[in-house]
């Protein structure tokens, strides 16, 4: 909660008496109270990170004809669409560089943005009738694409065809042959773009072309002849049925189009025009072009001196900005250059603030990033998603806000800031971007995002990338601020995915329009009413629906979209934790690229979420109350999980790898291996050994046998064959025995031990149970005071017909065994109460009451100034404790999660301290199997601090005295009451007498 406070102001005048008069006013400042006004917490909804609408494409509809939509627009004015479509800068201009040197302008306009199919008989001469060979199909743009047109031809004339009989072939699979059109559209494509243009052009076949063998063509017969190039093009010319699809050209043998001709009508470069791609069918040495003016000739002889007036298919997916060419701002007229996000460049640092006064308002940004210290930026409003105001910090940007159409002093407007580098006319126009970070514009200041993360801890010598499954929706917070509720979405195209996934996983019953929600309910950990089915995968490594589901993902990540995240290979080649940064809140699919050479398995995590009515700091990303209670995952962490060995042991229900309580169940989770018996066919099935022995600390209660389950993976996830004939599970004192474990995977084969072939080697077997931390368990402390972990150590015992195995121990003639340990911990913590003035003197009868997540906690004492968490059948169960008279009060039995305590006596001469968290946070080594170091964290005041040896926190008492006046609570308040009553007297006496004399003077007068 965010508590706003408001000071009391009060105007003093000079009046006679007024020394009285102040010293009463002031005694009412000493009782007067501050007026809090709490805000009420409200419920937020994030939303995934994109790149916001680019300001011209992101207006035009899917399936939209720009040339075609604004045709005849201007009345008295016909074919006018090309002139009334916005101009594009892209590719070189001039002709630096460009092929053959020709001189190129490096305009273009949008014949159509995508999804738009092909037309297989498109025919931009009706005037001739139904003729085939006036007739081609048309260039297909996929969704998220535009097809773009040059102004202008890009070179010099050349024939369509070089060889000595000339052909309207455009390419062939014979030969291979290609025509001169072909490979000068190939040649164009990388002379007259920079690389990373050439990256944004898709190249792929075009339609409506003849594919005959070069010396035969396509003379006669029918239009159906067409066919699709062989070879992939990202430059090509324009068929004969695009002009009449995208342009609107249905006549004009004899007549100019408005809409086909050159910028300057004259084609540059001395073409006599440009060349289009389709064949004439009824003439195997003739193919269609378009003249000077916009004459389109129903045949030429392929040596006629045409250029090519290229068109591209540009994928749209990574633009970011289109804006003015001159300064990057927005405007209704004039060209337009693009900005596309370079994959994998980042922006590093920035700062945003609004300068100036209202009319002058400006955006002053600075940063650095991968493409250097230029940045651009956009505004962009939220509710009509459309882009207000763009520019850029380099030379000649613009700076300056859309003031007139910010006119909401309340409205989030969006704005996204990007490293940029600009592009050239001699390299190519568009400008390279990285990935833009989102903020906001309220009331004229920059609002300042959330960055997201994973915390990821472990070593591998792999890379790590993830992919986000799952949006948050719908979040709302509880009074405290922590995670309350949060509703998953599937993310758009991500559906049949996820849902072949879940399939996969053995998933019945599956929502199909929300398959992560499903999953998320059913397997990912976050108990529910009723519980979820299966949450083993959120802690074990092993198996697990959860798991399974996640290994389909990672299997075919092409299918889940781009990266929304990665670290390197090497960056965990040590014991390391380090922040995964993600795109934004969500549920994340986190794949190491080296698990089939021993690296982690695939992980699901979603991360925190932040909560802006939260004070500033790393403290507003927020988890839910209860994260780590009774297996409940934490959001933002990870541990990196190897594959299985042939037996590995685990505490599957400490995902907030926080430890446990006194009194908690443990839940174990051993795993073994099926082993390949192929070598093991002289050894007699009644002779062949493979039991398990699991013996545990005294500090656990072990259960029952019958509460001993044991799984396996086959024939479906977590099938229980605990009560398989053979099998036999036992419990005596500390040991948990499991023997005839053979019986699940080994058969007698003529008296001979052998796999089964029901059960593939190399299969799961896992043995679960729980146990319970008692009164006797080992407790660790923070700060050097002793980690002392509650120790399982599970070992196999298995037959061997040789030597003993690699990382095996001998166990006696033919068998060898190996174990695996698990850790258990419980935590205590130590306090001592002090002197705030004086820390050498010693406070003892300080009492506390003590909770968690707003529950209050139970006690019993052990000793002077030392009490233990209370566990079920305690009696004399204590609601407070209290520090013993050398000033040490110690909490034992306690799980490594934040306890809060309000002091509820203070000792005599005190006040008492405000409420106190306290918190140990331990440090897990590579597999999150063994602490390592505890330490301690407070919050909520100054006077509860980490000693300087760190092993106690220190809890500071502040001494009855004016000087100690402000850290005063419910005693402190009465003080202040007899103060300003003292105050009062002293004032008011003097006033009275005053009064009293005066009164007495006029009456005698």
């Amino acid at each position: 909660m965010s508590v706003v406070v408001y000071p009391v102001v009060l105007a003093l005048s000079h009046v006679a008496g007024g020394g009285a008069v102040v010293a009463f006013l002031l005694s009412l400042l000493l009782v007067l109270p501050l007026v809090l006004v709490a805000l009420p917490v409200r419920q937020a909804s994030a939303a995934p990170v994109d790149l916001g609408p680019d300001g011209y494409f992101s207006g035009l509809s899917a399936g939209a004809l720009p040339v075609v939509d604004k045709d005849n627009e201007t009345p008295g004015v016909p074919q006018d669409g090309w002139a009334n479509t916005r101009r594009i800068v892209f590719g070189k201009q001039g002709n630096t560089g460009t092929y053959g040197g020709a001189t190129v302008s490096g305009g273009y306009k949008t014949l159509a943005v995508g999804a738009v199919a092909s037309v297989p008989d498109a025919n931009s001469y009706s005037q001739f009738g139904n003729l085939a060979h006036t007739k081609s199909a048309t260039t297909s743009v996929d969704a998220d694409e535009a097809l773009l047109w040059a102004d202008d031809t890009v070179t010099a004339g050349f024939a369509f065809d070089t060889n000595a009989t000339y052909r309207n072939t455009f390419d062939s699979a014979t030969g291979p042959y290609q025509s001169n059109l072909a490979a000068v559209s190939d040649a164009v494509g990388l002379a007259n773009y920079s690389s990373f243009e050439q990256s944004l052009l898709r190249a792929a076949a075009v339609e409506g072309v003849c594919t005959a063998a070069q010396p035969v063509g396509c003379p006669s017969g029918s239009y159906m002849q067409q066919s699709d190039s062989v070879n992939p093009y990202r430059v090509f010319a324009l068929s004969v049925g695009d002009l009449n699809k995208f342009l609107g050209a249905t006549s004009g043998y004899v007549s100019s189009d408005t809409n086909l001709v050159c910028l300057s009508s004259t084609c540059a470069n001395n073409s006599s025009g440009f060349w289009l791609r389709s064949a004439r069918w009824d003439a195997a040495n003739a193919v269609f072009s378009v003249r000077n003016g916009g004459i389109r000739p129903i045949g030429e002889f392929a040596n006629l001196s045409f250029g090519l007036r290229p068109a591209v298919r540009l994928n749209l997916d990574g633009l970011v900005l289109s804006a003015l060419s001159s300064n990057q701002s927005q405007g209704a007229s004039g060209d337009l250059r693009l900005t596309f996000v370079e994959s994998d460049k980042q922006l590093h640092t920035w700062s945003a603030s609004v300068v100036g006064a209202a009319g002058s308002r400006t955006l002053s940004l600075s940063g650095s990033s991968d493409l250097g210290s230029d940045l651009g930026w956009k505004v962009v409003d939220p509710v009509t998603f459309t882009v207000l105001g763009s520019g850029r910090t380099s030379a000649g940007g613009n700076m300056v806000l859309p003031e007139s159409l910010m006119t909401s002093a309340t409205t989030d407007y969006d704005l996204y800031v990007w490293g940029q580098e600009d592009g050239s006319a001699t390299v190519g126009l568009t400008n390279r971007a990285t990935e833009p970070v989102k903020m906001t514009i309220t009331g004229w200041k920059v609002q300042v995002p959330p960055s997201y993360g994973i915390e990821v801890t472990g070593t591998t010598m792999g890379g790590l990338k993830a992919y986000k499954i799952g949006d948050y929706t719908d979040i709302v917070f509880d009074h405290t601020g922590a995670l309350r509720s949060v509703k998953l979405e599937t993310p758009a195209g991500l559906v049949s995915a996820l849902l072949a996934a879940a399939g996969v996983a053995g998933g019945v019953g599956v929502d199909a329009g929300n398959p992560i929600a499903w999953v998320a309910s059913h397997w990912l950990g976050y108990p529910t009413s009723p519980l979820s089915d299966d949450v083993t995968s959120a802690f074990s490594p092993y198996a697990g629906s959860l798991q399974l589901f996640a290994r389909a993902l990672a299997g075919d990540t092409a299918s889940l979209g781009p990266v929304a995240g990665s670290l390197p290979a090497g960056t965990f080649s040590s014991p390391s934790t380090v922040v995964l940064p993600v795109s934004g809140p969500g549920l994340y699919l986190v794949v190491d690229d080296s698990q089939a050479l021993g690296g982690s398995l695939p992980i699901i995590v979603g991360t925190r979420v932040f909560n802006p009515a939260l004070d500033a700091g790393d403290g507003r990303m927020v988890d839910f109350a209860d994260a780590g209670v009774k297996g409940k995952p934490r959001l933002g962490r990870a541990s990196l999980k190897t594959s299985v060995l042939d037996v590995s042991k685990r505490v599957v229900n400490d995902a907030g790898m926080d430890g446990f309580d006194l009194g908690s169940q443990v839940e174990y989770e051993i795993a073994l291996q099926v082993p390949d018996l192929s070598s093991f066919a002289s050894l007699p099935y009644s002779s062949y050994v493979f039991a398990l022995s699991d013996v545990a600390d005294a500090g656990l209660t072990l259960p029952a046998a019958s509460s001993v389950r044991v799984l396996m993976d086959v024939p479906s996830p977590d099938t229980d064959v605990t009560g398989t004939p053979g099998l036999s599970v036992g419990v005596s004192g500390q040991t948990v025995s499991v023997d005839g474990l053979k019986v699940l995977f080994a058969e007698d084969v003529s008296g001979r031990v052998a796999n089964k072939a029901s059960v593939p080697v190399g299969s799961l077997i896992r043995i679960r149970y729980s146990a319970v931390l008692n009164a006797g368990a080992s407790l660790s402390a923070p700060g050097g005071g002793g980690l002392h972990p509650n120790v399982n150590t599970a070992t196999l015992t298995r037959s061997r017909v040789a030597g003993v195995s690699p990382g095996w121990d001998d166990a006696g003639p033919g068998v060898e065994s190996r174990s695996a340990v698990a850790h258990a911990y419980v935590f205590g913590l130590d306090l001592v109460k002090v002197d705030k003035d004086d820390t050498t003197r010693v406070l003892g009868g300080a009492g506390f009451e003590v909770s968690r997540d707003g529950q209050p906690l139970g006690f019993v004492q052990v000793g002077p100034g030392v009490y233990r968490l209370a566990v079920p059948g305690d009696v004399g169960v204590l609601s407070e404790v209290f520090s013993h008279t050398d000033g040490t009060l110690k909490l034992l039995g306690v799980e490594a999660r934040a306890l809060s305590l309000r002091e509820t006596v203070a000792p005599s001469g005190y006040f008492k301290v405000p409420a106190f968290m306290v918190e140990v946070l331990p440090v897990w080594n590579t597999d999150a199997s063994e602490v390592t170091l505890a330490s301690y964290r407070t919050h909520g005041t100054s006077l509860a601090y980490v000693s300087q040896d760190g092993r106690a926190v220190m809890v500071a008492d502040p001494a009855h005295s004016l000087a100690n006046l402000p850290y005063t609570g419910g005693v402190g308040i009465l003080i202040l009451l007899v103060l300003a009553i003292l105050f009062l007297v002293f004032a008011v006496r003097p006033y009275y007498l005053s009064h009293r004399a005066e009164t007495t003077a006029n009456i005698l007068s």
